[in-house]
């Protein structure tokens, strides 16, 4: 396993990653989820060692609190369960008794499966239609849904590499891909080390992400990335413990001081070549607002003139609306909301202004959304100004009519 050096690297690569620094900033409660995912799993696996009281006790606080997070985590107990069957399986084939576990086990799940259903019995159905209707691929085909991801789409491939090559600063190119692909075989090394050494916390963070993915391949349904954001503690693991086994690997062919001192320093300075890479790619998060929405009203309150309207489209209502609001602009006068095909005509062949500009986010959404909405404006208007935003896809692009 890793040493207590290299855990702290993986704790350092953890504490200034992109993504963990953009979901802190996120009221949704994902980073609570990872943090008491992996808490508990530790937890879970201490106390199948040592069999002691507080260990079972802490383990099912973490659960709970994992579970007041995000109701995913079902995901996690559900995984635990089946590490606690292997781990009685291993044990019966050892000829060790398995009734004083097996108890234990038993009553700690039930009582964390137990409250963990009292914690969300009230809105149980409203989970259950929001899964089957906001989520499903006819919601999002008929433009009832948000523009979530089916999990094979090229759409959801571009997500993915766009969320892990902001954090390296290093754009969506070939080097990225290069960068990325390099990676990935450092982590199936490491992966493939971290199952010969400690198979129970390996698929204790595995298990909740393929479980999830199953459910939403055999239930037909989209999602959004983040419901995966587990996966990235064991990423950052198998990635140190990759270059910690491939360094080892190398250091046997020399000897001497330089063979114990090499997987150390390899391990060392991958870390801090990537958490400082990482660390520089934050400069432009911290520049860039989520939607720059305040940015965009500034610029289109010096473009236009008086007689001159804004078209606010689609999903740009409620962000466009909260700072108009702030800044004095009254929606029917300094801006207009639309959200048809229908709507937009109307408003168009209605005004007789100078100048028409029209205000779109989230694209891709519109896309699923709306999708003839979307045909005409990309036919209909040019593009004359995009203000960059942090999360994916939303940016916010300002639109003039086509000459």
């Amino acid at each position: 396993g890793l040493s207590r050096f290299t855990s702290l690297g993986v704790a350092l690569l953890l504490a200034v990653s992109y993504q963990h620094i953009f979901f802190s900033q996120n009221a949704r409660g994902y980073i609570g989820h990872v943090l008491f995912s992996v808490l508990a799993s530790g937890l879970l696996l201490k106390a199948l060692q040592t069999d002691r009281l507080r260990y079972w006790v802490m383990y099912a606080a973490a659960m709970l609190l994992n579970f007041a997070s995000l109701i995913i985590s079902a995901y996690v107990l559900a995984a635990h369960v089946l590490v606690a069957a292997v781990a009685l399986a291993l044990a019966y084939r050892a000829g060790k008794p398995l009734a004083p576990a097996f108890r234990r086990l038993a009553a700690v799940f039930t009582v964390v499966g137990f409250l963990a259903f009292h914690l969300y019995a009230l809105i149980l159905p409203s989970v259950y239609v929001r899964a089957t209707v906001a989520y499903s691929d006819g919601a999002q085909q008929s433009g009832s849904g948000s523009g979530y991801f089916s999990i094979f789409s090229p759409d959801f491939a571009g997500e993915l590499l766009r969320s892990l090559t902001v954090g390296i600063g290093l754009g969506e190119g070939p080097l990225a891909a290069i960068v990325i692909l390099a990676a990935l075989l450092v982590m199936a090394v490491g992966y493939v080390a971290m199952l010969r050494h400690q198979w129970a916390l390996t698929l204790a963070l595995t298990a909740p992400g393929l479980a999830n993915a199953a459910f939403i391949v055999i239930s037909g349904l989209t999602f959004s990335p983040r419901i995966f954001l587990t996966l990235l503690p064991l990423a950052i693991i198998a990635a140190v413990q990759g270059v910690h086994s491939l360094s080892t690997i190398v250091a046997g062919l020399m000897s001497g001081r330089l063979q114990r001192a090499l997987p150390v320093a390899a391990t060392a300075l991958a870390v801090f070549l990537v958490a400082a890479v990482s660390l520089s790619s934050l400069r432009w998060y911290y520049s860039v607002p989520k939607q720059p929405y305040r940015a965009t009203l500034e610029y289109l309150e010096t473009q236009r003139q008086s007689e001159d309207i804004v078209i606010v489209v689609d999903l740009a209502e409620q962000g466009y609306r909260y700072y108009a609001d702030r800044m004095g602009v009254r929606e029917n006068e300094g801006y207009f909301v639309v959200q048809t095909v229908e709507e937009l005509d109307s408003l168009v062949s209605a005004q007789t202004s100078h100048d028409r500009y029209l205000v779109t986010t989230l694209t891709r959404f519109l896309r699923s959304r709306k999708p003839e909405l979307e045909r005409r404006i990309t036919r209909d208007w040019s593009i004359l100004q995009t203000f960059p935003g942090s999360i994916g896809n939303g940016q916010i692009t300002v639109w003039v009519e086509s000459p």
